[in-house]
């Protein structure tokens, strides 16, 4: 049985370091079953702002979307600890690395198909977790 609303955003924030609150320029998407997540359009591509839940099932969910909308590139943020464990979880290999500054690293990636994905520093909660921007082609 799936959760409400209200216990994906308990689940989402024991996860993060903010707790969540609307943001209202992203539309929002809910299932019981797979959480929830904002997206919204930037330019030529499609960002997943808050997200609770299964984060593959929107990933999928997103880029089947801007596939039927003709657009090439998604985005979202990777806010949890361990990026190179999502960069697998989702299915990406490393192809290298470039130094971001600071001590951190741009990590360019390849699927299985060849796509690219981009995990670039973007910026630091006050608790010092290391947030990154995330690019995928569709």
């Amino acid at each position: 049985m799936g959760k409400s609303f209200a216990e994906w955003v308990a689940l989402y924030n024991k996860k993060t370091p903010e707790p969540y609150k609307r943001d209202e320029r992203f539309e929002l998407f809910y299932d019981a079953e797979h959480g929830f997540c904002e997206v919204g359009q930037s330019g030529k591509f499609l960002i997943i702002n808050q997200l609770a839940g299964d984060g593959r099932f929107w990933k999928e969910k997103v880029s089947a979307a801007a596939r039927a909308a003709g657009i090439r590139v998604c985005g979202t943020w990777c806010i949890r600890r361990g990026i190179r464990a999502y960069i697998r979880l989702f299915g990406y290999h490393i192809d290298h690395t470039e130094d971001a500054g600071g001590g951190l690293l741009r990590y360019f990636c390849k699927d299985k198909d060849g796509r690219t994905g981009l995990c670039s520093p973007s910026f630091r909660y006050e608790d010092g977790t290391q947030a990154y921007f995330i690019t995928w082609e569709v």
